[in-house]
């Protein structure tokens, strides 16, 4: 097969509540919580890029001095007295500023691939609850035949019994089948509506039905996980720390507070301008520290990266060997074992016209039947979920 979209495969063989998967998909990007509340934060970073670059505002000030405590309104005793206004303003030195502004651009980058990577992981989260509830109701429905078929073996033994040609055992045997196999139609029907549940707290949306084609089979499924969001979220985590540590080193050369004030003074004497220029002197090797710190923290981000990759590697396979085996599985049921049981229940049901047997093999024949249909569809439960879980390290895409 060709290199298709996963997305695309589900799109066509499947519809939810008169929706398709792609406009349901969309109703979770608009209405879920966790992605509205990525996408916000990602408005919020653009406003970072921008004060990134700005300096810091400027810090104007107004002051008197030289006040006498004898008479404070008296200004013209000494020369010094004088009122003024005074600005000062700390004046990046170096690259800090093209720095920082990298740092506030990685994090939006970042951002944005744990929005692709938490969209992807809610796409396959409900396709997963998809073709488990669809599988789950065929499942439910055989639970029924099954029921019926029971409770007509039921009432054939209890009418031997009653004629001496049937044990009581065999009656009761019967009963107490039916109540198992009531029990479990009971807990699966508790399980199909907690998974509709899930999947109308993913959506957002009321989901009533699901309607799908189960018997679509991948020949081969092809996963390529490189350049996934995920692995580039960390990717940018670790680059992030990079330019963290470049931005340390940076921070060793101090930044320059300038100062300059202009004091008014009496009539008698001339105004004059104060300047002065501070800088922080490096001498307890704070900058050092937090350069080490910054290192630190990088290589910590890249074995978080290698460790993830390998993560990656170790569940691909294990979803690829998933696929081969539960399609192989299916294989064998659907094109020998059910073929041949319904074969057997033909048979079985010819011979019963012919009175060669008894009528309680038929149903029992039927009821083998339909225990190999609850294997097929527990099986066909296992491959898509496997084929939700390739969606999602495949980023949407299959071969």
């Amino acid at each position: 097969m060709k290199a298709k979209s996963l997305l695309l495969f589900f799109l066509t063989i499947t519809f939810v509540h008169a929706m398709s998967i792609e406009e349901l998909i969309n109703v979770t990007n608009k209405k879920n919580h966790t992605i509205q509340g990525l996408q916000k934060a990602i408005l919020s970073t653009q406003e970072n890029i921008i004060l990134a670059r700005k300096w810091q505002n400027p810090v104007l000030s107004f002051g008197v001095n030289d006040i006498s405590l004898n008479d404070a309104s008296k200004r013209d005793s000494e020369a010094m007295q004088a009122q003024f206004i005074g600005i000062t303003q700390v004046i990046p030195m170096g690259n800090k500023l093209e720095y920082k502004e990298e740092i506030a651009l990685k994090e939006q980058q970042i951002l944005n691939f744990i929005l692709e990577d938490k969209k992807l992981e809610f796409q396959s989260k409900i396709f997963e609850l998809y073709y488990s509830i669809a599988v789950l109701e065929k499942k439910h429905i055989v639970f029924g035949t099954y029921l019926n078929n029971i409770k007509k073996l039921e009432k054939l033994n209890l009418a031997l019994y009653e004629e001496n040609q049937a044990l009581q055992t065999e009656v009761l045997s019967t009963t107490i089948l039916y109540s198992k196999i009531e029990l479990q139609q009971l807990k699966l029907q508790n399980i199909i509506q907690n998974l509709y549940a899930k999947l109308e707290e993913i959506t957002q949306e009321k989901i009533n039905q699901v309607h799908i084609d189960t018997s679509y089979l991948l020949k081969e499924l092809n996963m390529d996980f490189t350049q996934h969001p995920k692995l580039q979220a960390q990717e940018g985590l670790f680059n992030k720390a990079l330019v963290q540590a470049q931005l340390e080193k940076e921070n060793k050369i101090p930044d320059i507070t300038l100062n300059v004030a202009y004091f008014q003074r009496d009539k008698k004497y001339e105004d004059y301008l104060n300047f002065s220029v501070a800088i922080p002197l490096a001498l307890y090797g704070t900058e050092n520290s937090k350069v080490i710190q910054a290192k630190s923290k990088s290589y910590e981000e890249r074995s978080r990266l290698k460790e993830l990759e390998k993560e990656f590697t170790s569940e691909v396979k294990q979803i690829d060997n998933d696929f081969k085996t539960a399609k192989k599985i299916l294989t064998i049921l659907e094109k020998d074992i059910l073929p041949t049981q319904q074969k057997l229940q033909e048979s079985m049901a010819m011979y019963n016209s012919l009175n060669k047997a008894k009528p309680q093999e038929v149903v029992t024949a039927l009821n083998e039947y339909l225990n190999y249909e609850l294997l097929v569809l527990d099986e066909q439960l296992i491959y898509f979920q496997t084929l939700a879980k390739a969606h999602y390290f495949n980023k949407g895409k299959m071969q």
